[in-house]
């Protein structure tokens, strides 16, 4: 056993995939924690606007992000991965001059721009890491592609609170801007080319065409499904807890600390779900993570009106919805053909930002009605997700020979 994991080790190890984890974590270090975490909180306490304004504003951020993974897919796969992602890391420049305002219509075009630089930086990011590691360590390699990630933003909260609380949103916005432009620079030193399919050279009309034949096979149909479903709860869950946690704290450290809390503790999850997928499949790891993030749901019914409740209930979701997600490229990578990969990320990619978007404007309308009332409907959709893993397994089993050997 130690050889073959050994070799898996040293497949990782190549300088596309360690350039791609470098900038993965320096972008979520910086935009994590002030489009997430903060911007809500900075929406009512610097701004006095209300919940539902933080809400359109991620409803600006989400539809462009799904808006901007079409073109983003066929980039892709007609001019090359790297050129795209890298138009995604100017993300967290925006993400910082978010806090260098007060003018809500200007936030919302800074929040447009976000979006579309992100639907660039998740199409092109994800593209990437199927193109830069073999198919036989993917499960590994994705795992620690959101762990490169969930790390950058566990440490850019535990820092944008406390320079928040004590400098105050302008100068936060001042640093993350220096060390964005930093980020841009170092993602076209650092990250290598990757090689393009010959037969990858088409028009813009027959590759739109292509997202609409993709949407035709069930295979598909159900990844979408599998992609909104969660992030619908994951959305209002990630707008109302910060926000819930301010109002019972009434800090912006506390809210901040909860989300490093939460993601650090979702770091061990992702490896263990990478692990996990290479050794056993895709199939069981989706399944016990969907219902998992089910469970979180329930929780949060119940004790949103608690500190305890919102923290313990919160880092559940945010463990085994990381989970959920590191099985996802190895899903992708099981649905694309040929010469599509990009295509398909940005089909999934656009289900996502609609979850989110969904979630987010959900939420922050129907806190108004209850506190339990988001997260009782969540439950719903996280069930539903459940049942799509399960018909995803039927509709792939034949692809997927199970552990240690390449799909066909």
């Amino acid at each position: 056993m130690s050889e073959p994991s050994s070799a898996g080790f040293q497949e990782l190890l190549n300088r596309r995939f360690v350039a791609l984890l470098a900038v993965s974590f320096l972008a979520s270090f910086v935009s994590s924690p002030l489009y997430s975490s903060l911007l809500p909180v900075y929406v009512e306490a610097g701004l006095a606007r209300s919940p539902l304004f933080s809400a359109g504003l991620r409803g600006l951020f989400f539809t462009l992000g799904g808006l901007c993974s079409i073109p983003a897919g066929m980039l892709c796969d007609a001019f090359g991965i790297k050129r795209v992602f890298i138009l995604g890391q100017f993300g967290p420049l925006l993400a910082g001059a978010i806090f260098l305002t007060g003018d809500p219509y200007l936030l919302s075009a800074l929040c447009i721009g976000l979006g579309m630089t992100f639907g660039f930086s998740s199409t092109g990011g994800q593209s990437y890491l199927l193109g830069s590691v073999p198919a036989r360590v993917l499960g590994m390699a994705a795992g620690g592609y959101f762990l490169s990630s969930t790390l950058g933003s566990a440490a850019g909260n535990l820092l944008a609170g406390p320079i928040a609380d004590n400098l105050g949103y302008e100068r936060l916005g001042h640093l993350a801007c220096a060390t964005a432009a930093g980020i841009v620079f170092l993602s076209l030193v650092l990250l290598p080319s990757l090689p393009r399919p010959e037969n990858n050279e088409r028009s813009a009309a027959r590759s739109l065409a292509g997202f609409i034949d993709l949407c035709r096979r069930r295979e598909v149909r159900l990844l979408l499904a599998i992609r909104y479903l969660p992030t619908s709860y994951w959305g209002a869950v990630t707008l109302l807890i910060p926000l819930l946690i301010f109002r019972v704290s009434g800090t912006n450290t506390s809210v901040t600390t909860y989300s490093a809390i939460s993601l650090v503790a979702a770091c061990g999850s992702q490896l263990l779900t990478g692990r996990l997928v290479d050794r056993i499949g895709r199939w069981k790891p989706v399944v016990i993570s969907s219902s998992l993030v089910a469970v979180s749901a329930v929780g949060l019914t119940f004790t949103a009106h608690t500190l305890a409740g919102l923290y313990i209930f919160g880092i559940v979701a945010s463990v085994f919805a990381w989970s959920l997600s590191t099985t996802m490229p190895g899903i992708l990578q099981l649905t694309a053909r040929e010469g599509e990969e990009g295509r398909v990320v940005g089909s999934a990619h656009v289900a996502w930002s609609a979850g989110m978007l969904s979630g987010s404007l959900g939420g922050g309308k129907l806190i108004d009605w209850g506190t339990s009332v988001p997260f009782a409907i969540g439950t719903v959709f996280a069930l539903g997700a459940v049942a799509c893993g399960i018909g995803l397994y039927y509709a792939h089993r034949a692809s997927d020979p199970g552990p240690g050997r390449r799909p066909e």
